[in-house]
């Protein structure tokens, strides 16, 4: 495969270009293949059901083992749904597997205090609720290690029943584990619930015990359903991601890495980076940007949207930014959140220095958050700690922080491996390119010497070496209610790394 600067911008020509469509592309998801599959199934189950079962893990449960924590959610999603939709001897061993998986495991879920802020995405809310209805079938679970998940879970649903529903908001996400009532507020313009298959089913389910067949929001529902399989590219009814649509999440986060990289202005890439932008121009709302034109608007995505949309030369108003900031220096991603996110913040941190105003507060708050070892190694958004870590030198970079940035550099090269590549277990090709988009940025703070020259050389070669070689399996660190990859937007990270790279070779080498 060739390595040369034209055939990475052609490569990222057409993923760039491509961004948004489809509602965007993702892996599917487990658990909310597992809550079709129980809520409203396709017309045939089998391929669903089939696929279900060969994404069990040799250990009995299910879910990426990266993340201990990610996999107590679809393991249990997955045995009730074989429960209930396949009754043969092969089934009946993955449910049996699948509960000693959770049992055995049950303990990474017993704190002494409150859970962590990485736990994923509504687990408070869904693991309690699957644990419920596992009780209701007679499936006997321990209880005790999920005490503090389930008092935050508590705190979690008195909070929502105080609220109004409203579609698109961040509890509508998670519905299916609290909603009771089909109620029509919850449904959006995309005709799904919350951006949620699991949610957009469990509803489609209550509102069939109601609503004459051929409605007009059942079909709606089905209909997103379908789309949602789409987006996964497996081609089989019934298996949906995580979340979905995610237009502006794709658009936005694609182009952050181009920025991150210095090629948003790239010539070879202008011609489609700038229609990219110019709907992200036309997509602002009174509350900044979401996920989706359906999702409530988030202070991540409106942070890097404005950051982008700043820096390339439009005019956009910061003032979007202070519903999103806390007094300690925090911004938030959602009203009501209880874990708070440092790469939330580091966004928050970018965009306010490129609109020019002071973040040392913020600085502070970040600096905090560091480990001893110079990185940051927790975020509610992603399980890699080389994602954070990177976010938060890249905003600090636009902070000028310096100072606070050195141990960070100094911890990046230790943790590097022999053979040249980054990663939490073993090294992979998104993690490595998070690692060179930070380094690369450490030109602006007079921290590029030769250390971190010759980092960059080995990584290169490493990057080069791995086009060669089929990944064994999708690199899904992205978290939401389970660990997921959003193709496209991984891809322009890996690549504009890799580009990043061979325009530097000549410099590199000095």
């Amino acid at each position: 495969m060739p390595s040369t600067p034209e055939w990475f911008i052609a490569q990222l020509k057409a993923d760039i270009q491509a961004l948004g469509a489809q509602g965007g592309i993702l892996t599917p998801s487990v658990y909310d293949t597992a809550q079709v599959l129980r809520d409203a199934p396709p017309e045939d189950p089998r391929p669903a059901v089939e696929w279900l079962m060969r994404q069990q893990r040799p250990d009995g449960g299910w879910g990426s083992e990266l993340m201990p924590l990610a996999r107590h959610v679809p393991t249990l999603a997955a045995v009730l749904a074989l429960r209930g939709s396949s009754d043969t001897p092969e089934s009946r061993r993955a449910v049996e597997g699948g509960i000693e998986f959770f049992r055995r495991n049950a303990g990474v879920w017993a704190f002494e205090g409150p859970p962590p802020d990485d736990i994923p995405v509504a687990s408070e809310l869904i693991l309690p609720r699957l644990m419920e209805e596992a009780a209701s079938v007679g499936i006997e679970l321990p209880h005790k290690p999920f005490q503090s998940l389930s008092a935050l879970g508590n705190r979690r649903r008195g909070l929502i029943a105080r609220m109004k529903h409203r579609a698109g908001t961040a509890p509508i996400h998670s519905f299916e584990a609290w909603g009771t009532e089909p109620d029509m507020n919850v449904l959006d313009g995309s005709k799904g619930v919350g951006n949620s298959p699991a949610a957009t089913a469990h509803w489609l389910r209550l509102r069939r015990a109601t609503a004459p067949a051929g409605s007009k929001e059942l079909l709606g529902a089905e209909e997103f359903l379908r789309g949602a399989a789409e987006a996964t590219g497996t081609g089989l009814p019934g298996v949906v991601p995580t979340v979905w649509p995610i237009v502006h999440y794709e658009q936005s986060w694609s182009l952050l890495a181009l920025f991150s990289t210095g090629l948003l202005e790239h010539p070879g890439l202008r011609d489609v980076v700038r229609p990219q932008l110019e709907a992200l121009y036309r997509a602002v709302r009174p509350e900044g940007y979401g996920m989706s034109e359906f999702f409530v608007c988030d202070g991540d995505i409106t942070s890097t949207c404005l950051a982008m949309l700043k820096e390339s030369g439009y005019a956009v108003d910061g003032g979007l930014l202070q519903r999103y900031q806390l007094a300690d220096g925090q911004f938030i991603t959602y009203a009501h959140e209880m874990q708070p996110s440092v790469t939330t913040t580091a966004h928050g941190v970018m965009a306010l220095a490129i609109l020019g105003q002071d973040v040392s507060r913020q600085v502070r708050w970040l600096a905090e958050k560091r480990g001893s070892d110079g990185l940051w190694r927790m975020d509610k958004w992603h399980a890699s700690w080389l994602y954070s870590t990177s976010q938060v030198m890249l905003a600090l970079c636009r902070a000028r922080a310096t100072e606070v940035i050195r141990p960070a550099v100094d911890g990046l090269l230790r943790a590097q491996s022999a053979d040249g590549g980054w990663g939490m277990a073993q090294p992979s090709l998104l993690e490595t390119a998070y690692a060179v988009h930070a380094l690369r940025a450490m030109r602006s703070q007079g921290l590029f010497g030769p250390e971190v020259k010759q980092a960059l050389q080995r990584a290169a070669r490493w990057m080069g070496a791995q086009q060669e070689k089929a990944p064994e399996q999708h690199e899904m660190l992205w978290t939401g209610k389970e660990l997921y990859r959003p193709f496209r937007l991984d891809r322009v990270f890996e690549r504009s790394a890799m580009l990043a790279l061979e325009l530097d070779r000549d410099s590199l080498a000095e």
